[in-house]
C-alpha cells in the first residue's frame, strides 16, 4: 500500500513538474516576443527620429544656401531669374544616401529634393521644394526590417514680407484707439498700443477718447522683430476675437517665425525694369533707379499718348491743335512694349493750371504684363469707375482720387496721395485683384468718408520706404482696407470707434469733435478702421514686386 502511495506521489511530482515546465516555457516565450516587440518599437522610434532629424538638416543646408544678408547686398543669383533658377538646381538631389551624423548606426536613410507639383514657373524669384526623406532599419537576426519615410515642403521666395501682414513697420508701430483687424501685424523695433486716438486740425494734435470699455479686435498674431517690446500689450481686457462685447482675447505674441527679410525698394524696381529689357543692356544695381532708367537708359520714350485739343497757346491769339497732359486712351492701350511715356514740350509750355502739371489718366488702361513708364508726377482721376490692369512705374508723385479697379503692382518713386478715392478690385467682389502699392516717399490717406457713418473700399497693399513717420487717420474718416498698410520708417495708426451727428457743410471741422457730436461705443461693428488680409493678391503672381533676400517658409513634416 506504502508502495502504491509513492507512486501516486511521484506521478503527481511528474505531472506537478511538467506542468511547471510548460508554463515556464510559455513564459519565455511571452517574454521573447514581448522583448521583440519592445525592440521594433524602440527601433521604429529611433528610424522615425532620424528620419526627421535628416529633414531638419536637409532644411538648415537651404538656408545656408540661400541666407540672410546686408541688404543692401545683391547676390549673383539674384540678379535675374535665369541665375536664380540655375542656383535652385545646384540643390536638387534624387535618392542620395545621407552620410552626416544625424542617424544613429543601425539605420540607412536616402534623401530627395525636388521641385514640387505646388511649383510655378511664372513666379518670379519663388520654388517651392519637396524634400523626402525615407530610411530603413539594418537586418537583425529574426526582427523584420522597418521603413520609415517624411515629406516636407519648403517655399523659397523673395517676395517682401511685408505682403504677409495686414499691419507693419521696420521700425516702431503705433496703433492709438481699437481698430478691427484680420490679419497678422509685425513691429520691427517697437509696437505701442492705447485706447485712445489723436487727430490734427491745422497743426494741433487733440485726443478724442474712446469708449473704456472698447477693445482692439484683432484675429491674428503679433509678429515682432529681434529684440523689440511691445507697450500696451499686457493692459487687461484691451483685445478680443469676437464681436460679443465683454468677450477678452490674448493674441499670440512673440518673434517672427519665418526668416524675416527687409524690403530693398531701389532693388525691386531694376529687378522689376529689368524683367523686361529684353535685348537692351539690364539696369544695373547699385544705382538710382530714377536716373538710370528715366534718363540714362536706351528704353524707347514717346510724347505721343496724349489727347490734342485746340486751344491758344500762352503769348498767342491764334487757336491750335495741342497736346495736352490728358492721356490718350487707345494710343496707350497702342503701346505694346515697355515704353517712357512723358509729356509733350507744348502741353508743358502752354499749362496754366494753379497746381503744378501731372499726366491724367482718366480712362481705363488695358491689360499687359510689361509696365508702362511714366516721366512725371501722374494723377489718376475719373469720375466714373476705371480700371488699372498693367504695371506702372512713376518718376514722380502718385495721386488717386475716384473710383479706380486695380489688378497690378504700381512703383511710384516720389510720394503718394490717396484722396477721397474708392480703391476697387478688378473683378466684382473679387479677391483676386488688388492694387500693391510701392511708394518710395509717403503715403498720405486724405478725407476717406469724412464725418459719414458708412464706409468705402480700398483693396491695396501700400508700401512707404520713407524714413520718415507715416500717419493713418481713421478718427473723423472711415477707412475700410482689404489689403495691408506698411512702412520701413514709423507707423502711427489712430483710430475712433464711434459717429458723428450730422453738421452743417460750413461748419467749423472743430465743432465735429465736440463732446455733444460725438457718440463713442465698445461695439466692434462702429470701428472706423476696418482691416482685413487679403491673400488673394498672390493669385496675380506676375505682377508681384520682389526683393534682394530670399525666405524660407517650411512646412510641417508629414509621415508618408
Amino acid at each position: 500500500m506504502k508502495q502504491d502511495e509513492r507512486g501516486y506521489v511521484l506521478i503527481l511530482v511528474l505531472v506537478t513538474m511538467a506542468a511547471l515546465a510548460v508554463l515556464s516555457l510559455a513564459a519565455i516565450q511571452v517574454n521573447l516576443a514581448t522583448n521583440k516587440q519592445t525592440n521594433l518599437r524602440v527601433d521604429e522610434t529611433q528610424l522615425d527620429t532620424d528620419v526627421k532629424g535628416v529633414l531638419d538638416v536637409l532644411v538648415a543646408d537651404l538656408r545656408a544656401t540661400f541666407p540672410l544678408h546686408d541688404a543692401n547686398v545683391v547676390q549673383p543669383y539674384m540678379e535675374n531669374e535665369q541665375l536664380f533658377q540655375s542656383k535652385v538646381e545646384t540643390v536638387l538631389k534624387q535618392d542620395t544616401l545621407y552620410a552626416g551624423t544625424r542617424q544613429s548606426g543601425d539605420n540607412d536613410i536616402r534623401y530627395s529634393i525636388t521641385r514640387s507639383t505646388a511649383d510655378q514657373a511664372n513666379a518670379p524669384f519663388t520654388t517651392v521644394l519637396t524634400l523626402t526623406a525615407t530610411g530603413t532599419t539594418k537586418a537583425k537576426p529574426e526582427q523584420p526590417m522597418q521603413t520609415s519615410s517624411y515629406s516636407q515642403e519648403v517655399y523659397v521666395t523673395a517676395l517682401p514680407s511685408f505682403l504677409y501682414y495686414v499691419l507693419g513697420s521696420d521700425d516702431t508701430l503705433t496703433v492709438n484707439g481699437p481698430p478691427k483687424i484680420e490679419g497678422n501685424l509685425f513691429a520691427g523695433t517697437r509696437l505701442s498700443l492705447e485706447r485712445d486716438a489723436k487727430y490734427q486740425l491745422k497743426d494741433q494734435i487733440n485726443t478724442l477718447n474712446n469708449s473704456a470699455s472698447s477693445r482692439f479686435y484683432l484675429d491674428g498674431r503679433i509678429d515682432l522683430g529681434n529684440g523689440a517690446t511691445c507697450d500696451g500689450c499686457e493692459t487687461p481686457n484691451y483685445f478680443t476675437n469676437s464681436t460679443t462685447p465683454g468677450v477678452n482675447h490674448e493674441p499670440e505674441i512673440g518673434p517672427v517665425e519665418s526668416s524675416f527679410s527687409n524690403f530693398n525698394y531701389d532693388y525691386s524696381v531694376v529687378q522689376y525694369v529689368n524683367r523686361f529689357m529684353g535685348s537692351l543692356a539690364d539696369i544695373p544695381y547699385n544705382s538710382n533707379p530714377a536716373d538710370e532708367i528715366f534718363a540714362k537708359s536706351n528704353i524707347t520714350r514717346t510724347n505721343e499718348p496724349f489727347i490734342e485739343q485746340i486751344y491758344r497757346p500762352v503769348n498767342s491769339n491764334k487757336p491750335e491743335l495741342l497736346k495736352t497732359n490728358l492721356i490718350d486712351q487707345g494710343k496707350l492701350d497702342a503701346i505694346t512694349g515697355m515704353q517712357i511715356v512723358r509729356l509733350h514740350p507744348e502741353a508743358i509750355a502752354n499749362y496754366t493750371g494753379k497746381d503744378g502739371i501731372s499726366i491724367v489718366i482718366s480712362k481705363s488702361i488695358a491689360s499687359k504684363t510689361t509696365p508702362l513708364l511714366l516721366d512725371g508726377d501722374v494723377t489718376i482721376d475719373s469720375l466714373n469707375e476705371i480700371t488699372i490692369s498693367r504695371p506702372l512705374i512713376i518718376n514722380g508723385d502718385l495721386t488717386i482720387r475716384g473710383k479706380v479697379a486695380f489688378n497690378t503692382t504700381v512703383y511710384a518713386l516720389g510720394d503718394t496721395y490717396i484722396d477721397g478715392a474708392d480703391l476697387l478690385p478688378a473683378t466684382a467682389g473679387g479677391n483676386d485683384s488688388s492694387l500693391v502699392l510701392l511708394s518710395k516717399g509717403k503715403i498720405l490717406l486724405n478725407r476717406i468718408n469724412e464725418f459719414q457713418n458708412t464706409s468705402s473700399t480700398l483693396q491695396a497693399f501700400m508700401y512707404s520706404a520713407s524714413t520718415e513717420p507715416t500717419r493713418l487717420y481713421a478718427v473723423g474718416s472711415i477707412i475700410n482696407m482689404k489689403g495691408g498698410l506698411y512702412s520701413k520708417g514709423p507707423l502711427e495708426v489712430n483710430t475712433f470707434r464711434g459717429t458723428f451727428k450730422s453738421l452743417p457743410e460750413q461748419a467749423n471741422k472743430q465743432a465735429s469733435f465736440a463732446p455733444g457730436n460725438v457718440d463713442a461705443y465698445a461695439e466692434v461693428d462702429k470701428s472706423r478702421l476696418v482691416m482685413e488680409y487679403n491673400e488673394g493678391v498672390f493669385r496675380q503672381i506676375t505682377t508681384l514686386p520682389v526683393t534682394n533676400q530670399l525666405q524660407l517658409f517650411v512646412g510641417q513634416q508629414l509621415k508618408q
